[in-house]
């Protein structure tokens, strides 16, 4: 079970995956120790499994872009199969709503879009809808 300490921590580690633990334990009024026993918790239960680095896309012409479809449910499984080994894909999801299947990707924009103009032509591939993500405001 998690406290409002561990929530905030999630919260704080979010911002930034590198702050320092001084900062956390200031932050939740507790020890360093103490601090650092929670974090290690919430990764032994699986709750943090990694930390990351942030890039700011756009300067280095990178692109970050969501693809959501959905599929002839024989062709499914496959798609997804063959969707997860493309470069650039970073996240695949089964989704609900509208559309069954949720694809994230981040890189080289050329990439990105040839990746894109790829998924949309796949056989068994119907309702396709590409979206740009540009700006990050939150």
């Amino acid at each position: 079970m998690m406290d409002q300490s561990d929530l905030r921590i999630i919260r704080m580690l979010l911002q930034d995956s590198r702050a320092p633990l001084s900062k956390i334990a200031k932050e939740l009024g507790m020890s360093q120790p103490a601090a650092q026993k929670r974090i290690e918790k919430l990764k032994a239960k699986g709750i943090i499994i990694g930390s990351t680095v942030l890039l700011n896309e756009r300067m280095i012409g990178w692109k970050r872009a969501l693809v959501v479809l959905n599929a002839d449910r024989k062709k499914y499984l496959g798609i997804i199969e063959s969707v997860k080994k493309m470069p650039t894909v970073t996240s695949v999801y089964e989704a609900t709503g509208p559309y069954a299947i949720g694809i994230e990707l981040v890189g080289p924009a050329g990439v990105v879009n040839g990746v894109i103009a790829h998924i949309g032509k796949m056989k068994g591939v119907r309702d396709f809808c590409p979206i740009s993500l540009e700006e990050k405001v939150l």
